[in-house]
């Protein structure tokens, strides 16, 4: 691994040095050769220019000295003036031919006139040899690789040194303490695994090292456990209640516990020569062979059953017995465990309850008949109390739709009376000023015809909104304008505030002023006034239906005792629908209905709810007030809280409120049965009620099964 790790580290390390020195020694070849044909350049110039060939010669064997520098040739273009080169022996001769070779290097150098930069008087040939710096670049790899081999080899000793004292001795010492503890041995298991070998190993392996000492302590207080556990389970096994023992599939004893030698009347040491097949009741060994050969057969996975064994005294004592096989998964049992305990007494006592039964069957024919002629009576008497209910609960229905009719009858007058008003508006309007209205539009200018579709258009629009104040405004104004700046006639200005024209005092004048604009207001009110009229018998006729409606639904007796899906917001509205009359002068009704599903009931008896609480709530409040209905979800049930501004109920009646036939109105006002009935009917339904009191508000819930989605 060292070596890898060596090999890793030295390639890229003989690389990046071997690079390096190629750098170093290229730089220093580059400024070797600047400086040298510098040299040259400026050297020869004297001598080219005199034709000096003895100084010419001298500066070039003076350079040549230089290994690097192997020949230098001067010449123009005519000549060669000389030619020089270095031998490998040192010696300089002259040279007629070029160099040629692989590590040769030739370069030009032009000489000029001194001082003449433009005039070359000569040339300088010079040829490098570059196997000088080759042997260099490989010369100082060497030196590298080498350096690097002696760096390696130390590491690799030092590791091996480190390993031992970090690694081999302490696994050494772990090895042979894991051997000792194989042998229980913990105390020669420590004494292996001395401190002393691990003061230089890695934090893990010391880590492991002190895992294992606790490791150590805790198998020995394991071992101490398991022997006190042993020991505990012997105690338990010889003192149990009830008989313990392992058997053989052959049903031969390998240890019993005392219980179980008593029950069959043997010491411990007879069990161990028998068989329990030999003790059991000869009426019950087929029973006991066919649950073990299902046993064997892995078609139960324990016997349990109860079987009788013959005691050494001859006696029959009854057992509860139940054999499990012993086993782990995968293998094939060889022993079972067998538990019995004693159900003598159990079986005398289930004789004597078997007699007792017999005596009480007998018994129980003899009452049946009594009882079923009782029954035919009780369901005579049953069936007189539903009668009897059923007339109450009519009763009562009957006793709140009577104090209902006046109110009932008020609502219907009233739309009757507008309906009567309305008509015989329309049939004046009809009889006298229909042809003036068609004439009108026939030969009204286009200007008037204008007016006359403006003013019926804002009449329209203002019907909804307009009230006695705006009424009182508009007629105020138009008649001071008149007083003071146009004289128009009243009819008109009166026919103007019922058509709830409502403009600025300019647009007043223009349209008053102009006589052909007075029959189209007279028109435009003759047509509005048949507009309103149509509208109020609409809207009396809508009144008039829902409270015909509602009385409908409220009389009606529906057969059905079916639980249906039923709007409970709509159910409340048609009974504050016949309520109306009692609550539209003295009493707010404020409304807050959340988004609720459907509630199961049957609609004829929850309609008599809303209306007993809704009555009584009104009579609280002697018909003034705030009535408050709230309309909610909890979970899967629906909440209807029924709120009145009453006095409230006091703690003295507050428990018995929804007791039958008990009441707090006056005599002959109430029959105490409404809060019952109420009661009765949301019990029908899987509904409940309760309330909450205080002075001045009291509040009724009621909830209701919501349909399920």
């Amino acid at each position: 691994m060292v070596l890898i790790l060596g090999f890793i580290v030295l390639i890229p390390s003989i690389i990046l040095g071997a690079y390096s020195s190629l750098v170093e020694i290229k730089n220093s070849f580059t400024d070797y050769r600047y400086r040298v044909e510098t040299r040259i350049q400026k050297g020869l110039e004297p001598s080219i220019w005199n034709y000096d060939l003895d100084s010419l010669r001298e500066i070039i064997s003076a350079e040549l000295i230089n290994d690097n520098l192997k020949s230098v040739r001067i010449s123009t273009t005519e000549k060669d003036i000389m030619w020089l080169t270095s031998m490998e022996d040192g010696s300089i001769i002259d040279e007629t031919e070029n160099l040629e070779g692989k590590y040769y290097e030739r370069h030009t150098i032009p000489i000029y006139r001194l001082d003449y930069k433009d005039r070359i008087i000569a040339y300088a040939t010079v040829w490098y040899d570059l196997s000088v710096t080759r042997d260099m670049f490989f010369d100082r790899l060497k030196q590298e690789f080498i350096l690097i081999i002696v760096m390696l080899l130390e590491i690799s000793l030092l590791y091996i040194i480190i390993s031992h004292y970090k690694l081999a001795k302490p696994l050494e010492a772990i090895k042979q303490g894991m051997i000792e503890a194989g042998k229980s041995s913990f105390d020669e298991a420590r004494r292996k695994m001395n401190i002393s070998n691990f003061k230089w190993a890695f934090s893990e392996i010391k880590g492991l090292h002190r895992d294992l000492e606790n490791m150590f302590d805790e198998i020995k207080i394991a071992n101490l456990k398991l022997w006190e556990s042993e020991a505990e389970f012997r105690a338990i096994f010889h003192q149990a209640g009830i008989g313990v023992a392992q058997v053989r599939a052959n049903g031969e004893c390998i240890i019993a516990n005392k219980k179980y030698a008593d029950i069959l009347g043997l010491t411990e040491k007879e069990l161990k020569n028998l068989s329990f097949v030999d003790l059991t009741h000869e009426e019950d060994k087929d029973l006991q062979e066919e649950q073990f050969q299902k046993l064997f057969r892995g078609e139960i996975a324990e016997i349990s059953i109860e079987k009788r064994y013959t005691r050494k005294d001859g006696k029959i004592v009854w057992v509860d017995l139940t054999v499990s096989p012993l086993y782990k998964p995968g293998e094939t049992p060889t022993s079972h465990i067998a538990v019995i305990q004693d159900i003598s007494d159990k079986k005398i006592a289930e004789e004597r309850l078997r007699r007792l039964m017999d005596e009480l069957e007998e018994r129980v024919v003899e009452r049946t008949i009594d009882l079923e002629n009782a029954n035919c009576e009780l369901e005579a008497a049953l069936e007189d109390l539903h009668s009897v209910q059923t007339q109450l609960v009519n009763k009562e229905k009957m006793a709140v739709l009577g104090q209902l009719v006046a109110g009932i009858a008020h609502e219907l007058n009233t739309p009757l009376g507008i309906l009567k008003s309305a008509g015989g508006t329309l049939e004046r309007i009809m009889q006298n000023e229909l042809n003036d209205l068609v004439r009108f539009i026939k030969t009204a200018p286009e200007d008037t015809i204008k007016e006359y579709n403006e003013l019926l258009r804002e009449s329209v629009e203002a019907i909804s909104y307009q009230d006695l104040s705006q009424k009182r405004e508009l007629r105020r104004r138009y008649y001071a304008v008149n007083k003071e700046e146009v004289d128009a006639p009243n009819e008109i200005v009166e026919k103007l505030v019922d058509l709830g024209y409502d403009k600025d005092v300019d647009t007043y004048i223009k349209l008053v002023k102009n006589p052909e604009n007075h029959a189209a207001i007279i028109n435009a009110y003759n047509a509005a006034t048949v507009y309103k009229s149509v509208k109020m018998i609409t809207s009396s006729t809508e009144r008039a239906s829902k409270v015909i409606t509602a009385l409908k639904t409220y009389s009606h007796k529906d057969t059905n005792v079916q639980m249906v899906p039923h709007d409970v917001v709509a159910d409340i509205e048609m009974v504050l629908t016949l309520f109306h009359n009692q609550t539209k002068y003295g009493i707010e009704v404020m409304r807050e209905y959340d988004e609720v599903p459907k509630v199961m009931c049957i609609p004829d008896r929850l309609h008599q709810v809303w209306v007993n609480i809704i009555n009584n709530a009104i009579q609280a409040m002697d018909y003034k007030g705030t009535l408050k209905i709230n309309i909610s979800q909890v979970d899967n049930r629906v909440r209807v809280s029924i709120t009145d501004s009453g006095p409230g109920i006091s703690d003295a009646v507050a428990d018995r409120i929804l007791e039958p036939f008990f009441s707090t109105k006056e005599l002959g006002v109430g029959t105490g049965l409404g809060l019952d009935i109420v009661k009765r009917i949301l019990d029908e339904i899987d509904g409940s009620i309760d309330f909450q009191t205080k002075p001045g508000q009291t509040t009724f819930n009621i909830w209701l099964q919501a349909q399920k989605a």
